[in-house]
């Protein structure tokens, strides 16, 4: 039986179907939509023109869904349409205009599906998990395989280049105030101060998108990379700004605007916590979703992302 899950991210709308087998989800299809929403926000409020946006992607997502067969479709959204001031209005205008019931989960509960979802797919023992979207960043500590802590921050990678950045490329200065505004955000976080966290597990496209940048440039075939990895990928992009974009473009073209800001935030963490490495997980939210909802409504047997 297949199942269908839609993010409404702040960077991109998702679409990914399932299969339960034998306890198991296997992934059949991971498609997206490039919206840019945090982009479409006037003094706090998504624009008319953000809405047009985002029903043009789900509708597009309707017609897909319309020649497969599902049993059951879930739709949510994240930091997109939570943290605007015209949440309610939003989400009911587009209700309306897709026929999609949209779920918009809070941010702890977002951690804690990251969690879920990365759970069932790394052996978790003990590290921070991050997942940097393009609205907010999820920080969860898990200790023994377990959550301990864990927190939205009201910052993403589209929204830091919102904030700072005048060009397609942030300079230097842009950078510089990126790397202090993450920093100041860091400090209000009382369960990782003075503390040392080895291993960051990462999640979303931003992380990903950094690994397959580390991938092309070090030629590191692992699932993860190291914290010098990442501080010499930002340096290189200091440096060498045409062959940095260059890579970027190469890797993942959505992405130009939001890969430095992604990046930077990922290295203010890692050197905040002391971590070495960042393993890198393709199973997260969506999935963390997914199980949430059919192993809590269905009373099924312990489900697992494949």
């Amino acid at each position: 039986m297949e199942y269908a899950v839609i993010d409404v991210g702040s960077n991109t709308i998702r679409l990914c179907i399932y299969r339960k087998k034998d306890n198991e989800f296997i992934r059949l299809l991971n498609t997206k939509e490039t919206v840019g929403l945090a982009g479409y926000r006037k003094n706090g409020a998504l624009t008319p023109a953000g809405i047009n946006v985002a029903c043009e992607a789900l509708n597009a997502f309707k017609s897909t869904l319309s020649i497969i067969k599902i049993k059951k479709l879930f739709v949510f959204s994240t930091a997109s349409l939570r943290d605007v001031t015209n949440s309610e209005v939003v989400v009911d205008e587009i209700e309306k205009r897709t026929g999609f019931e949209i779920d918009v989960i809070s941010g702890t509960m977002e951690a804690e599906l990251d969690f879920l979802g990365a759970s069932k797919s790394n052996k978790l023992k003990n590290g921070l998990l991050i997942d940097i979207g393009g609205g907010s960043t999820e920080l969860l500590e898990y200790k023994d395989a377990k959550e301990e802590n864990c927190i939205s921050l009201p910052i993403g990678s589209l929204s830091l280049y919102s904030m700072f950045a005048n060009d397609v490329i942030p300079n230097r200065k842009e950078q510089k105030l990126m790397s202090e505004h993450v920093r100041n955000l860091l400090q209000d976080i009382d369960f990782i101060q003075n503390k040392r966290i080895d291993t960051i597990l990462g999640i979303g496209g931003s992380v990903r998108t950094i690994k397959k940048m580390c991938s092309k440039k070090y030629g590191i075939k692992e699932n993860y990379f190291e914290y010098t990895d990442l501080c010499n990928l930002l340096e290189f992009i200091r440096e060498y700004k045409k062959a940095s974009t260059n890579l970027i473009i190469k890797v993942a073209p959505e992405r130009i605007h939001t890969t430095i800001p992604g990046i930077i935030i990922a290295r203010e963490i890692a050197k905040y916590i002391s971590a070495k490495k960042i393993i890198v997980s393709d199973f997260g939210l969506r999935e963390g979703y997914l199980y949430h909802q059919l192993g809590g409504n269905n009373n099924d047997e312990e489900l697992h992302a494949k």
